[in-house]
């Protein structure tokens, strides 16, 4: 239907560019089919929700959640920069990235295997034998897992977005489906984790073998940068993905697998909004990435006005909804609905997106460290005090005041490398 540039639908969104100073045809191009998937995944994980708030008791959840942010955690001590260095590789034609990044991934990821193993002697010893060997079998398994997903920002740095959208929904939706069907039968949670990461690992691996298959002939094509750019990344990702994954870590602790059951139910929803702004951002880079800074200056707060438009109507209709949602599908978690019309403010953050995207596009490593830094640390210092002074609700608000303060620092970076970009043209 796009391919005829005087299709209806083509000229509404041609008429549109003249109010969002963007080029529409592609952002529908690259959208529409992830959009799909993306809903696919969205009903799929819904299902699972449903499952898991009616068959699975809130302390098991809790207990699984852990063992899922453990492993997630000792995972960030690998190339975890690998998926964005193989997205852009693939951008720029050298298909070699797909084959080379799996096995750098698999490679660096020695300590994952050795932090796993030290983590779940750790808990054999001490009596706890479900944590033991539900960290030793996600860290055994979640390399893998990693390395074969690459087939994703692969496809999406090709441009093949129709294998990327049909390779990810089954690629999920399989799992989950497998999942589902394991709650009915048991809720042992290290049978849980080995359903998880067993499905999962299969899934990836014979899409990544799909992949590898379709794009053989340019396989030889290697981008010599790729392992010196995702070290960077995977720096980066060590930093922020600590941060990320702390508040399981403290709220096992400090509060209980039935609150931190409750705070996943309560961030799940709004956290899903992350999927569309992923793609709008990967979009957004490969386009500043073709521009100027006189051009992207002229044309960035356009973007960042019709984010914020979008956010705020998506705050207020959730905060009215949220509600309905629990009472009809999780009304065993109702009590995480204030949390979750809190939590969700933080969208509010992303008209500083394209700020940030600026920097990403451009690789400025320093403006990135220090970002990536100061989110950290926030982070990491606002969560500490917030659970341990008001539970739940503290870490619900300190996660909020994080986004807010590193989305406006965001945009001083953005200031200061633009001017210094423009001044150098």
């Amino acid at each position: 239907m796009l391919s005829d540039d005087n299709s209806p639908l083509v000229r509404l969104l041609r008429w549109s560019e003249k109010y969002t100073k963007t080029d529409m045809v592609y952002v529908f191009r690259g959208t529409s089919l992830s959009f799909l998937g993306q809903g696919i995944g969205l009903i799929a994980s819904l299902l699972l929700a449903i499952t898991v708030s009616h068959y699975i008791p809130k302390e098991v959840y809790g207990t699984y959640k852990f063992i899922l942010s453990v492993v997630s955690i000792l995972s960030l001590f690998s190339l975890t920069g690998i998926g964005s260095a193989v997205f852009q590789s693939a951008a720029q034609g050298f298909d070699g990235a797909l084959h080379r990044g799996f096995w750098e991934n698999i490679k660096w990821s020695v300590g994952v295997f050795a932090g796993g193993a030290a983590v779940a002697v750790y808990y054999f010893v001490n009596g706890n034998t479900t944590l033991a060997i539900g960290v030793l079998v996600g860290a055994s398994l979640s390399p893998f897992i990693a390395s074969a997903s690459l087939f994703g920002p692969f496809l999406g740095g090709k441009k093949d977005f129709w294998r990327q959208t049909l390779y990810g929904v089954i690629d999920n939706v399989i799992p989950i489906f497998i999942f589902i069907c394991v709650i009915f039968f048991t809720s042992n949670p290290v049978i849980l984790i080995l359903t998880y990461f067993v499905t999962n690992v299969l899934a990836a691996l014979f899409f990544y073998a799909r992949t590898i298959k379709v794009y053989a002939a340019n396989l030889h094509l290697h981008d010599n940068d790729l392992l010196n750019y995702s070290k960077h990344l995977s720096v980066m990702g060590i930093i922020s993905g600590t941060a990320d994954n702390l508040d399981q870590i403290l709220l096992f602790h400090f509060v209980g697998t039935t609150q931190l059951a409750v705070y996943n139910f309560a961030t799940a929803i709004p956290d899903f909004a992350k999927g569309p702004m992923k793609n709008f951002d990967a979009m957004l880079q490969a386009r500043f990435a073709q521009r100027n800074g006189l051009e992207i200056r002229d044309s960035i707060f356009n973007k960042a006005l019709w984010y914020g438009v979008c956010a705020v109507l998506a705050v207020a209709l959730y905060v009215i909804v949220a509600p309905f949602i629990f009472a009809i599908l999780f009304p065993a978690y109702m009590d995480a609905v204030h949390y979750s019309q809190i939590y969700v403010v933080w969208l509010l953050t992303t008209i500083f997106d394209p700020f940030a995207t600026y920097i990403w596009a451009r690789r400025l490593k320093n403006e990135m460290y220090i970002s990536t830094l100061t989110y950290s640390c926030v982070q990491i210092g606002g969560m500490l005090i917030g659970v341990l002074s008001g539970g739940l609700l503290g870490l619900i608000i300190a996660r909020v005041v994080t986004r807010f303060s590193v989305a406006f620092l965001n945009f001083i970076l953005y200031r200061r490398a633009i001017f210094r970009e423009i001044h150098l043209l």
